[in-house]
């Protein structure tokens, strides 16, 4: 019977490269394979993976572009039209007091382009391929909803013995990896496709014990250097 860890267990940078592989290992298919590296090594949003088009992937600048399209609630004064904030009690366009606002739904378009790894463009040519000899013609490269992506993640998750794995785990594990290897918070927002830069932070702060290793190597290195000026003063004055 296959042990079951579950995903909360999982911590640290060589424990997500060897889930990355038996994931991979575990997909049945081109298409799972491709799915699952792409969420495991790019960190992209589910909803972003299921949006991917042919045409946002470029192999030869080794570069994927990801479209994000998010409903947002925009609040309107019933009297005049104006914006409204979510604490606003009175419109500041025509000072009457607001009871109930209008709601409008707006859908956000944001786009970015980031770097992919040869493997996972590999992965992802040999799907389209493989494809072909099924009758979909459309330009989706993942054909399946949300929900489909979501059941998969979790059923390869427990195939490898891994209990509660979802696509935001694989993005959050990247993330924190990226953080321990050094890279920085603004690239990290970049990657993540992140509108505020509060929202990359919760991944700096979730890896405390590298902060904390780094913040005690500053300490050691000033210590050293001092210890090196009071020696080459003390041969000095001998």
């Amino acid at each position: 019977m296959t042990q079951v860890t579950s995903i909360r267990d999982l911590k640290g940078y060589f424990e997500l490269e060897q889930l990355q592989k038996r994931l991979i290992a575990a997909a049945l298919n081109p298409r799972d394979k491709a799915f699952i590296a792409v969420l495991a090594r790019d960190g992209i949003r589910i909803s972003e993976a299921i949006q991917l088009k042919e045409g946002d992937i470029d192999s030869k600048r080794g570069t994927l572009t990801i479209v994000r399209l998010k409903e947002r609630l925009k609040l309107k004064c019933p009297n005049c039209g104006e914006i409204l904030g979510k604490r606003h009690l009175f419109c500041p366009g025509c000072g009457n007091k607001v009871d109930q606002a209008l709601r409008e739904k707006v859908k956000q378009r944001r786009q970015r382009t980031i770097p992919v790894d040869r493997y996972t463009l590999r992965l992802l040519h040999e799907y389209l391929q493989w494809r072909r000899k099924f009758p979909y013609r459309g330009p989706l490269v993942f054909p399946f909803t949300r929900q489909r992506g979501w059941q998969l993640v979790e059923k390869l998750g427990r195939r490898i013995g891994i209990k509660g794995l979802h696509p935001h785990s694989l993005r959050h594990l990247l993330a924190t990896m990226w953080v321990s290897q050094g890279l920085d918070t603004k690239k990290l927002q970049v990657l993540l496709g992140h509108a505020s830069i509060s929202t990359t932070m919760e991944y700096v702060d979730s890896n405390l014990e590298q902060l904390r290793c780094e913040y005690e190597k500053l300490w050691q290195n000033k210590e050293d250097e001092t210890t090196e000026t009071k020696d080459y003063k003390g041969k000095e004055r001998a």
